[in-house]
């Protein structure tokens, strides 16, 4: 989703705040939209960035024009992560948990995007790869489907989620290979084919010998 001169960016600040940042499709016209915010995304027309930005400890969910202006405040519940259909009549977004086993993230839907929200699926804390708050569901371009990583054992998969609600599957089988998936996927625009960063995993056993005295060697004296 987005149009085709502009995308967005994040940029992190030495203080460590992140910014959200736009830049033509030639590389060029880089400039910061909003000083501070997370997890963007397009609205279903182009032109608006949703993004999330904490206050007093929650989350937050705001909207901006692409050419500038004042953000608008979309909700103030714990939100984070949006995702906007097409016509810009839904909203999706997520309230994670704290990460652990027994907590669950929930991917929400809300129409329109200020109104009640509605239970789409919950996924384990747990299955979220590094932490929570990267539990960010993509919606595919004719709104049926919400791609997202989550951890399966030693790996990660893909998966896809009904953007009616119902039961997800995963669109990846990794198997017994070591890999991580923590950055959003994308779709292709015929809805036929999902991208991700893929990282495989390598880790070596190493033996260290002589890092302590064998026995009956003479200890100093302190």
């Amino acid at each position: 989703m987005g149009t085709a001169r502009e995308s967005h960016r994040f940029h992190s600040h030495a203080e460590g705040k992140t910014s959200e940042w736009l830049v033509n499709a030639d590389a060029t016209g880089l400039r910061e939209l909003v000083p501070q915010g997370v997890a963007a995304t397009w609205s279903g027309d182009g032109q608006w960035v949703y993004y999330s930005v904490l206050k007093k400890d929650t989350f937050c969910l705001e909207k901006i024009p692409v050419e500038g202006g004042a953000p608008l405040s979309v909700r103030c519940d714990g939100a984070i992560a949006a995702a906007v259909s097409t016509d810009n009549s839904t909203l999706y977004y997520t309230n994670p948990g704290s990460g652990s086993e027994g907590e669950l993230n929930l991917l929400l839907r809300a129409r329109p995007e200020s109104g009640a929200p509605e239970i789409v699926a919950r996924v384990a804390g747990l299955r979220v790869p590094l932490k929570s708050t990267m539990f960010n569901p993509v919606l595919s371009p004719d709104g049926k489907w919400l791609a997202i990583p989550l951890i399966d054992g030693a790996t990660a998969n893909i998966w896809a989620i009904p953007a009616s609600g119902g039961a997800m599957h995963p669109l990846t089988d990794f198997g017994q290979r070591s890999v991580i998936i923590a950055r959003r996927v994308s779709w292709s625009p015929d809805n036929r084919h999902v991208y991700a960063a893929v990282s495989e995993m390598d880790a070596d056993v190493v033996l260290m010998d002589g890092l302590l005295p064998s026995a009956g060697s003479p200890t100093k004296a302190p």
